[in-house]
């Protein structure tokens, strides 16, 4: 199956391994379409990581075969969910929480502030959004810009989030997960929430695979799909 390039971002190579609320709309704990990819990932899971995917909170998993075929399924869930975009995420957390301990040293009030975000556009640049001064979004995105490590790997996240959901389109172009959303290189910046997504999926653990990192994957699945459902066109579902 050929996936069209959607993105002006050249596609990175995936990882070896592959403070927005939810609204009443999306009340449930995580998603349908990541409960329904948990489920066929957990073949692959540890016997400690199987307990946490098994919750009753991540609720009933079924699998519907006209939905995904297993090639298809493996390659969406092993560049959106699971690995691919996920590792991008866990490996930025570290320095996203280094930047953020900065930050405190220097403007606490900034850093406890929940009223500010910030995403990468397509030029491969931080831009900070949110309810602050022009002044403290310019030096927000001064410092963050600067943070090379940080910057780097988040440059990776667009080409490889739209190829993910080239894959959930399938060849008739419709997803019926999260490729039913139209995300592009131009609005990227304006629907994914970077510092949301870091600051809900934080983990205090780190023993085992599914908060290595102090990355929680669930959670970030969880609050993408959230930021998707809020803020992103459906304009490719069935």
């Amino acid at each position: 199956m050929k996936i069209a390039n959607q993105s002006n971002f050249p596609p990175p190579t995936p990882n070896s391994a592959p403070n927005k609320k939810p609204s009443s709309m999306d009340a449930k704990p995580i998603t349908d379409e990541v409960t329904t990819l948990a489920a066929a990932h957990v073949q692959n899971t540890s016997h400690d990581d199987q307990h946490i995917i098994n919750d009753p909170n991540v609720g009933e998993m079924t699998l519907e075969s006209h939905t995904y075929d297993p090639e298809r399924l493996n390659k969406v869930s092993q560049t959106l969910y699971f690995g691919g975009v996920a590792d991008l995420f866990r490996d930025m957390q570290t320095h996203y929480q280094s930047f953020m301990s900065e930050l405190k040293n220097t403007d606490p009030k900034l850093a406890e502030s929940t009223g500010w975000g910030f995403s990468i556009d397509e030029k491969g640049e931080f831009v900070v959004s949110g309810a602050i001064s022009d002044e403290n979004k310019s030096y927000l995105e001064e410092k963050l810009n600067e943070n090379e490590d940080l910057l780097e790997l988040a440059k990776q996240v667009p080409a490889l989030f739209m190829q993910g959901l080239a894959y959930d389109r399938g060849a008739d172009g419709k997803g019926p997960a999260w490729g039913k959303f139209d995300v592009n290189a131009e609005n990227f910046k304006d629907i994914i929430d970077f510092k949301e997504v870091f600051d809900e999926s934080y983990s205090s653990m780190g023993d085992i695979s599914f908060f290595k990192g102090n990355f929680d994957v669930l959670k970030y699945a969880q609050n993408v799909g959230v930021q998707l459902h809020n803020k992103a066109e459906a304009k490719f579902g069935y």
